[in-house]
């Protein structure tokens, strides 16, 4: 398959070609939601969240208000992206927590789940916990929308890991899914080489 094109905020976007139009992967910071709404011309088929950080679903709750569109994400971020839940502090002194919850909740109504083994436009719905406990990705022909199960040539800072053990071991399922190219959250896509060698430095 094609990659899928990238959207450059904060945390990387993506959106991805299917029959009929596109679907979003993650929606951004809430203050990029004026930027990435003057993007799309036609309404996503759905909003796929790979989790709950502010960086990638901030802009959800206004593109759920424009489209009316489904937000798709693991239920077990459910409760942080209504706010039932706060969100772990940032690792800042005094704003940490501020930050780290900015920007509006999620309507209920709004989410449906996204969970192992579910089928969503041909790919399919991968759990890689670590960085959250509910973080997904979507794989189909080799390639990997990963969020930030991977960052750089590596895993995301342990500090902002939910459980760096999981984020270790989320490593090697991604490996032993024939990865050709994983795309994330931060940076450029990596090839299966890259994320075996990942693998093999990270001793998983």
């Amino acid at each position: 398959m094609n990659g899928p094109e990238v959207l450059r905020f904060a945390a990387n976007l993506y959106r991805v070609p299917v029959e009929g139009g596109y679907f979003l992967v993650d929606a951004g910071l809430p203050w990029e939601a004026r930027r990435l709404l003057s993007l799309l011309q036609e309404p996503p088929r759905l909003l796929f969240l790979t989790h709950h950080h502010l960086d990638h679903a901030g802009g959800a709750r206004a593109l759920w208000e424009r489209f009316r569109v489904p937000v798709l994400a693991h239920p077990q971020e459910w409760a942080y992206l209504t706010k039932r839940k706060p969100r772990p502090p940032l690792p800042l002194p005094l704003l940490g927590k501020a930050l780290a919850n900015w920007g509006p909740a999620i309507p209920e109504e709004a989410l449906a789940p996204a969970e192992e083994g579910m089928e969503v436009f041909g790919f399919r719905v991968v759990h890689l916990p670590g960085h959250t406990l509910g973080q997904v990705g979507l794989f189909r022909e080799g390639v990997l929308l990963a969020g930030d199960a991977l960052r750089g040539r590596g895993l995301p800072p342990r500090f902002i890991n939910e459980d760096h053990a999981l984020a270790r071991r989320t490593v090697r399922k991604i490996l032993e899914l024939g990865v050709k190219r994983v795309y994330l959250g931060h940076g450029g896509p990596l090839s299966g080489e890259e994320v075996a060698a990942i693998a093999r430095r990270l001793g998983v």
